[in-house]
């Protein structure tokens, strides 16, 4: 039971991002189909899986103790990483998720701006030893799920403030999530 609620956390703060991304197309009334929001998901889950099996095998050439205290700094670090970048932002008051077309580019311009928080959280999440699979399942779950939520909210409510949120909140469960690994 606790490897899913592990897999849950770690899936759902990894694709947080989501409905921001959703939400900016949204604003600007732009719909993110099933298909491509299908695709999009399929490649995050994709993403997610080989970094966290690059995680894994990593792991298995050192201690386990040594590696999942490993993990769970790079977590906090990380957390706090995206917390300070996201106040940076804020005081930049720059928006790079504008995107005005959803060509194969802006589809995979969309996937590399979310995958960036998996490549090193992933790694992270698989050397504490979060289940691989589940969080392959719940990363494809939720990134389907948090974009589609963010385009509806974005293009019927017109409101940021969940965007304005969003990173902050994934920033925090990582923190979380790598402190409940160290105790």
């Amino acid at each position: 039971m606790l490897n899913i609620i592990k897999a849950f956390a770690f899936a759902f703060s990894a694709n947080i991002d989501n409905i921001a991304i959703g939400m900016s197309y949204g604003i600007k009334k732009i719909k993110i189909g099933s298909k491509i929001n299908l695709i999009i998901s399929t490649l995050m889950a994709v993403i997610t899986y080989i970094t966290m099996f690059i995680g894994k095998s990593i792991s298995n050439l050192f201690d386990v103790t040594l590696i999942h205290k490993i993990g769970a700094y790079l977590l906090i670090i990380i957390g706090i990483y995206l917390l300070f970048k996201e106040f940076l932002s804020k005081i930049k008051e720059n928006d790079n998720k504008d995107l005005s077309n959803l060509t194969i580019k802006n589809i995979l311009i969309i996937v590399f701006t979310l995958s960036t928080n998996n490549i090193a959280t992933g790694v992270a999440a698989s050397m504490i030893g979060i289940n691989i699979y589940l969080t392959f399942l719940f990363t494809f779950i939720f990134s389907f799920l948090l974009l589609y939520m963010g385009n509806k909210i974005g293009r019927n409510i017109l409101n940021e403030s969940i965007e304005k949120y969003s990173n902050i909140l994934s920033a925090v469960i990582l923190v979380i999530l790598g402190i409940f690994q160290i105790i």
